[in-house]
């Protein structure tokens, strides 16, 4: 009798896998389609999840059954018990999370392989219904995202894929949901592209995303869902000259894209602080609490706003002042903040792009109030705009932005306004708040700095600007040799530029060409006599890989750096041990970014968190021997780096002063840690 392989019984879905498999290529067909119904099925249930939580949270009982004994404090009473619900789903099923939304699925793209923790989807999906339905101050796209995301990590997961194939899964499912959610399928792919493959393009990888993209956008439209979100706004455009006035507008609206993004950690900091004088149920009760006071004044604040937005970009006029668009945005800004912070599970998406209309809305206004006869285009166009700079200096996927906002209002004539907004919000944003978007700045939070695009060589990923010295040691050509002398003693250094009237590079001089003229009694020459005038250079864009190639095929020990090829001014010089040293430093972050990786797939595969913690001056464990120090329960002292050693601890091994410690963790018991070692209150 014939016996099964016995692999068979521990992968199931193997021989799936098998039958399908004719090629690589046809199973990655069919698994994108399937990604993308599975993701449209999924956004098409969550969508009426918000809705049904909707009508039982806000009409039923906030309105109906609250409302006759308390009014309008009906919608405290209700967010304040969502929030109870929401956060008590979360501390049993999901706990204390790395990352939270988009940024945790680009950490996992980028180090873990794509490998998402999928079990758990379901129940952040229940408390993304509840908290959005129950009127959090939050959006639905980061769960989708997490929705369709998670669903092409199941199916690469369970087929038993290689890393690269789960990543484009996982992207194919985030792009699929963007699609379905926002009825935006182009801007889904460049999501996708822009901030889940973090800049990685390929031509097989883009085609796969487009098709899970195309197949989510057709079942939503089947069910009678995935229509522009704004439709066809009926508005006026004024005449070419008003463009460059959108490049103001991205500038007014950069501070505030900056400003939300900054708001969001200040305020998770501030909530990290109850950390351990409230459980989480109560924590997020009282973000609730907090959202329903202000949503009693400004009830446009609550949930994702689509309705405030659409009734903006719809009313010429109306009843939306300048003084109230301003306060909208402030209000949305700082309850989003807030929800999220508190422990409400939501997006960040459509609370930019809210604000964005507010804001662009109020420039509008402002704009027409000033210039009364100028012809300028409707207030609505700005407020259109509005929302494509928002989105681009808080997400900053600027081609995302453009194509988002595009897709939404369905009208090209729009698309040089929305440009220009948002490549200027992006610009200024980028300026003020220089770690990245609301994203890459929770990945920055805990260390985690995702290189652009595909990884390269490590030499020809630095630019000369990254390792030369500055600024260039030069000397005049008509100086004697005797002042050269004093000047390389002066320096340190073994070889100068030699620098015309003008102060252009005339040659190099060295060491060895002053101790030769010395050797051969021509002590009382000029520096122009001994330079060598052939020279070869370096600019300080070109990759260093480049450079270090020229010097040896000239067989020299440094090059000057010239501002430009046209510019031949010396304003480096750039030596074989700064090479070394831009080499050593490119090696350190890339065994920081495989120590990343790892990280990640420990995380994945068993829910815990690997930290690295600096013991500081009046850390509890300093001095103390490993053995004596009362750990938390569920954490392990795995590591401890003293300087360039690397210590693996015993029971009897002192923890000192700047040790730093890895440790393998519960993330309830982070908190603990970071106290024992001394971290600074936040």
């Amino acid at each position: 009798m014939k016996r099964p392989h016995p692999d068979a019984a521990a992968h199931p879905f193997d021989s799936l896998r098998r039958a399908l498999l004719g090629s690589e290529n046809t199973l990655l067909f069919i698994l994108a389609v399937a990604v993308g119904l599975a993701t449209g099925a999924g956004i098409w249930l969550f969508r009426l999840g918000i809705d049904l939580a909707h009508h039982l949270f806000q009409d039923m009982l906030a309105r109906d059954l609250l409302g006759p004994v308390l009014g309008g404090a009906g919608i405290v009473v209700t967010l304040t018990l969502v929030g109870a619900l929401v956060g008590a789903i979360m501390a049993r099923f999901i706990g204390e999370e790395r990352h939270h939304g988009v940024a945790g699925v680009m950490e996992s793209v980028a180090y873990g392989g794509g490998r998402l923790r999928y079990a758990r989807m379901p129940f952040k999906a229940l408390a993304s219904v509840l908290s959005i339905g129950g009127g959090a101050s939050v959006g639905p796209e980061d769960p989708s995202v997490q929705i369709g995301a998670n669903l092409g990590s199941f199916l690469a997961q369970r087929l038993h894929l290689t890393p690269e194939r789960v990543r484009l899964l996982v992207a194919a499912g985030g792009a699929s949901a963007i699609a379905a959610a926002f009825g935006a399928p182009i801007a889904g792919v460049f999501f996708a592209l822009e901030v889940l493959l973090n800049g990685e393009f390929q031509t097989s990888s883009f085609g796969l995303v487009v098709l899970s993209a195309v197949v989510s956008t057709v079942f939503m439209q089947s069910v009678g869902e995935g229509e522009a979100e704004f439709g066809a706004l009926q508005v006026s455009l004024g005449s070419v000259a008003e463009i460059p006035i959108y490049a103001l507008l991205g500038l007014a609206v950069a501070p505030a894209a900056a400003l939300f993004i900054r708001t969001v950690y200040w305020q998770h900091d501030l909530w990290h602080r109850l950390h351990d004088r409230l459980p989480r149920p109560a924590r997020t009760a009282l973000a609730g609490a907090l959202v329903g006071v202000v949503g009693l004044f400004l009830p446009q604040i609550m949930g994702a706003g689509r309705e405030t937005m659409s009734e903006v970009l719809n009313t010429p006029g109306g009843d939306f002042t300048v003084p109230l668009l301003l306060l909208l945005a402030g209000a949305k800004l700082l309850m989003t903040s807030a929800s999220v912070a508190g422990g409400f599970v939501g997006g960040l998406f459509a609370p930019s792009l809210f604000v964005g209309t507010m804001l662009g809305g109020a420039f509008g206004r402002l704009a027409h109030d000033l210039l009364p006869n100028a012809g300028l285009s409707d207030p609505q166009v700005f407020a259109i705009a509005g929302m494509a700079a928002a989105m681009s200096g808080v997400i900053r996927a600027p081609i995302t932005a453009i194509l988002m906002v595009f897709e939404l209002t369905n009208d090209y004539r729009l698309i040089l306004p929305i440009m220009l907004a948002a490549v200027v919000c992006l610009f200024v944003a980028d300026r003020l708040a220089p770690l990245g978007g609301v994203y890459a700045y929770a990945l920055a939070r805990k260390g985690v700095f995702i290189k652009q695009g595909r990884d390269i060589d490590v030499l020809g990923d630095l630019n000369v600007l990254d390792a030369m010295m500055t600024p260039a040691p030069c000397i005049h050509y008509s100086r004697s040799l005797v002042d050269l002398r004093d000047a390389l003693r002066e320096s340190g250094v073994h070889g100068m530029c030699v620098v015309d009237d003008r102060g252009m590079l005339a040659g190099v001089v060295t060491l060895s060409d002053l101790q030769a003229a010395y050797d051969s009694g021509r002590r009382e020459g000029k520096v122009a006599d001994i330079a060598v005038r052939d020279v070869a250079t370096t600019t300080p864009d070109e990759t260093l890989w480049t450079a270090v190639r020229r010097m040896g095929q000239r067989d020299v020990g440094r090059l000057p750096v010239l501002e430009s090829p046209a510019v031949r001014r010396p304003i480096g010089i750039l030596r074989r041990s700064d090479v070394m040293r831009a080499y050593n430093r490119a090696i350190t972050r890339r065994i920081e970014e495989q120590h990343n990786a790892e990280r990640m797939r420990l995380h994945t595969l068993t829910g815990a968190h690997v930290v690295d913690l600096l013991v500081r001056p009046g850390a509890p464990v300093a001095g103390k021997q490993v053995k004596a120090v009362k750990w938390p329960a569920e954490s392990s002292l795995a590591a401890i780096r003293r300087g360039e050693k690397l210590i693996v601890p015993h029971g009897s091994t002192e923890i000192r002063l700047w040790d730093t410690l890895t440790l393998v963790t519960d993330p309830e018991e982070e908190a603990k840690l970071e106290r024992l070692t001394g971290q600074p209150r936040t």
